[in-house]
């Protein structure tokens, strides 16, 4: 894969081209942002690490992968879903890319002893992290209702976190700006006691 930075200034012709303020050029806000077809391309590779490496903490519950699968769809959209059974609670969920937004996003459904739940609070087995919202959503996908956190704000967030720590390693960069995405507005951002540290943060 290449990666081309792109920077740029208008300059209306005829005129002097102004000097650049010192240290101005390379403070430039850059977004880290990642396109459809870079999730598409990545979605594989990202669901192995969330498998290999997402762990319950200081949990007696077992979680135990029920099933999970890469789905395509028509005009180029991916998804993933993955299932977990834990104790009385099963808990699915999907990754998919959102057009308008421009990031990933993750949805996901309760069911407490085959019975759907319709709020994550509704559930006894999972902690509920009190700083994230959870709604009720039509799934942009699959159009039904799914829990899913906002993504209005993920872009930003996302660019805080990411700004000067992308320009130092050399990983894949797809997959550490999904990685850093799971951590903020996946499992673990909904329910606490989910913890996330893939090999590319060792």
């Amino acid at each position: 894969m290449i990666i081309i930075w792109l920077s740029y200034r208008t300059i209306s012709l005829g005129e002097k081209k102004e000097e650049e303020e010192p240290g101005n050029s390379l403070q430039r806000q850059v977004s880290m942002m990642i396109t459809n077809q870079e999730f598409n391309d990545n979605i594989e590779e990202f669901v192995e690490l969330v498998l290999e490496n997402l762990q319950l903490l200081n949990s007696a519950t077992e979680l135990l992968i029920r099933n999970y699968y890469i789905k395509h769809l028509p005009f180029e959209k991916i998804y993933s879903f993955i299932s977990f059974d834990l104790n009385t609670v099963r808990l699915n969920f999907t990754i998919s890319y959102h057009d308008y937004y421009q990031v990933p996003v993750i949805n996901c459904r309760l069911y407490e002893n085959g019975k759907f739940i319709a709020g994550v609070e509704s559930q006894t087995v999972l902690t509920i992290s009190t700083n994230t919202s959870v709604e009720l959503e039509n799934h942009h996908l699959l159009e039904q209702p799914w829990l899913q956190i906002h993504p209005c704000e993920t872009q930003h967030t996302i660019d805080e976190h990411l700004r000067d720590a992308s320009q130092n390693k050399k990983c894949n960069h797809v997959i550490e700006y999904m990685c850093c995405w799971f951590g903020l507005y996946g499992l673990p951002s909904v329910f606490p006691q989910f913890s996330f540290r893939p090999s590319i943060y060792s």
